[in-house]
């Protein structure tokens, strides 16, 4: 069994999320109270982990059937290193035509492994991007077309590094963010995902 695996996110998960770490600015000013984000230095950051930890889990269960919300937990060595949540833009009953497009909602990795390598060696920014692409292909047929969008405050560097690392770019604005997209096709490719073998191969399988 590989060190690293990643599974969907249950209420089963629910404390383990409750204390995921992922904003620098808190870890850097720890004598502040962590749920407090007034002079957070990173306040995205801050406001991703408040959502892991307090609403990812009701929310992926709210969404999961009108939009196929998905939420994922990356570990290494069953530490919980990293966290996302993808879903489809599309309602259950639209008619795609063959085109869809999938929002990259949340994504983290826990504050210690943050630019760093995992047991494994590989960068854990990239084995949760890698996770997320696998699940995303379980979803589609090889002959849809996918696009999958995030979107990103300009100050975020980190994240915005990260996505233009593995191939996103910017295709417009949203409001205060930016809109980055990827194709799925594309994004398989970088992060080494195939389409024809088990994608499941290093996470529990899916119920």
């Amino acid at each position: 069994m590989e060190s690293v695996s990643w599974s969907r996110g249950t209420w089963a998960d629910e404390a383990e999320l409750h204390a995921f770490d992922c904003c620098p600015g808190c870890r850097a000013q720890a004598a502040r109270h962590p749920t407090d984000p007034t002079g957070c230095e990173t306040a995205w950051a801050h406001e991703v982990q408040t959502y892991f930890q307090d609403k990812a889990i009701s929310q992926a269960q709210a969404g999961s059937l009108p939009y196929d919300q998905r939420l994922l937990l990356l570990r290494d060595t069953e530490e919980l290193v990293g966290a996302a949540v993808h879903y489809s833009e599309e309602g259950s009953g639209d008619d795609s035509g063959g085109f869809f497009e999938r929002r990259l909602a949340a994504y983290a990795t826990a504050s210690h492994v943050q630019g760093g390598k995992l047991s494994t060696g590989e960068y854990a920014s990239k084995a949760l991007l890698r996770a997320v692409i696998s699940d995303i292909t379980s979803r589609y047929s090889p002959q849809n077309t996918v696009l999958i969008t995030g979107l990103v405050l300009p100050m975020n560097r980190p994240s915005r590094t990260c996505l233009e690392r593995y191939g996103w770019s910017i295709v417009s604005q949203q409001g205060r963010y930016l809109v980055y997209a990827n194709s799925l096709q594309a994004a398989q490719e970088v992060l080494d995902v195939d389409p024809s073998v088990d994608i499941d191969a290093f996470h529990e399988p899916r119920a």
